[in-house]
């Protein structure tokens, strides 16, 4: 599992975010558009089944069955039935819960790594279960085997990674570069880099999407004006497009963005964000932090700084609609984080999923 471009750094890290880019396009994502408009059908239909058997449901279960769905099809080209009935048995949905299984241990090892790395791999722990690493290696052998190892026309994830196997490598840029050097630096491409980065944008692709929808749905119920003006949006939006959903509605819907945009404010996916110096770095202020040192940016606090948000724990869309969301500070907001390693999937896959 860490063996993908959440988890490395360096000139590793560098290559392998130069190679993925190219799925997140603006093109790629409307050719897949057509799946995340199928797989909400099927949540429709989940859903009614569902309040047909009882009418009070948790929200991050149905959330994350959508997920899932969406990033199966779209990602990997396979249609993981996590929307079925007796969906507690599917096996996506056991491992998407063991991968994110919530225990003090588990967060103790999660903080553990990032503050004390040396500790944490001398003492031979691990980020995930093992068992979330043997599930999606025979997986994706056998997805890559029904494949033969070889590109298809589905353009999706699969068939992207698949592409770097035909070398057996690939090359970008080091990170040297950014200082005017034109160094490549090749990166052997095996099974186990490709297994990698499909298991992070598995987990990545729905939890972060369906915990986003969750709270977004949270804090509307609990602000009916809001709700109001949600829905409101969203039926004029569908009686200009005919009832359809486009791949356009992404830019159409500003309000309704403005409402995930303060849930991301109120409840980041990561409430830290911790960053690895690679040289020595001499600060405006003539403080030094030297190479090797790790720095920890509290997103949540950045987040709940009355300075920056006022009345920050209100659930105020507004903040982020129209002309007020000029007002907001540089680096006061980052739930995709910011810089070089901003999430990929910032302005393509994630608000895909999300409408």
């Amino acid at each position: 599992m860490t063996q993908n471009l959440f988890f490395t750094y360096g000139d590793r890290w560098k290559v392998l975010r130069q190679n993925l880019t190219p799925l997140f396009s603006s093109s790629k994502m409307k050719n897949m558009f057509y799946l995340v408009d199928k797989c909400a059908h099927v949540f429709e239909d989940m859903l009614s089944n569902e309040l047909k058997t009882d009418n009070v449901q948790e929200v991050r279960p149905l959330m994350a069955r959508f997920t899932m769905d969406v990033i199966g099809s779209c990602a990997f080209g396979i249609d993981t039935n996590t929307m079925a009935r007796n969906s507690e048995t599917n096996p996506f949905t056991k491992i998407g819960c063991l991968i994110f299984s919530e225990t003090f241990y588990r967060g103790f090892k999660i903080a553990a790594r990032a503050i004390w790395p040396a500790l944490f791999y001398g003492l031979k722990m691990k980020s995930f279960p093992t068992e979330a690493d043997e599930f999606f290696n025979k997986l994706m052998m056998g997805v890559f085997a029904g494949r033969k190892y070889k590109p298809t026309n589905r353009n999706d994830f699969v068939d992207l990674i698949l592409n770097w196997k035909e070398k057996n490598y690939i090359t970008g840029d080091s990170l040297q570069n950014m200082k005017g050097d034109d160094k490549k630096v090749n990166l052997e491409v095996d099974d186990e880099i490709l297994v990698g980065q499909c298991l992070l944008f598995f987990a990545a692709g729905f939890e972060t999407s369906s915990t986003t929808l969750q709270y977004t749905l949270y804090e509307l119920a609990k602000n009916p004006e809001a709700q109001e003006k949600v829905i409101n949006e969203i039926d004029e939006y569908l009686q200009r497009r005919n009832n359809k959903l486009v791949y356009e509605c992404i830019t159409e819907l500003p309000y309704t963005e403005a409402c995930f945009d303060e849930a991301l404010r109120l409840y980041p996916v990561l409430g830290v964000l911790t960053r690895e110096v690679v040289e020595d770095y001499t600060m405006p202020c003539g403080a030094v932090i030297g190479k090797g040192i790790r720095v920890h940016i509290p997103v949540y606090h950045l987040h709940h700084n009355p300075e920056f948000f006022p009345n920050p724990e209100v659930f105020r869309p507004e903040r982020f609609y129209g002309e007020e969301k000029r007002n907001v500070k540089p680096f006061t907001y980052m739930p995709f984080g910011e810089g070089p390693r901003l999430c990929i999937g910032k302005f393509k896959l994630q608000k895909v999923i999300t409408f």
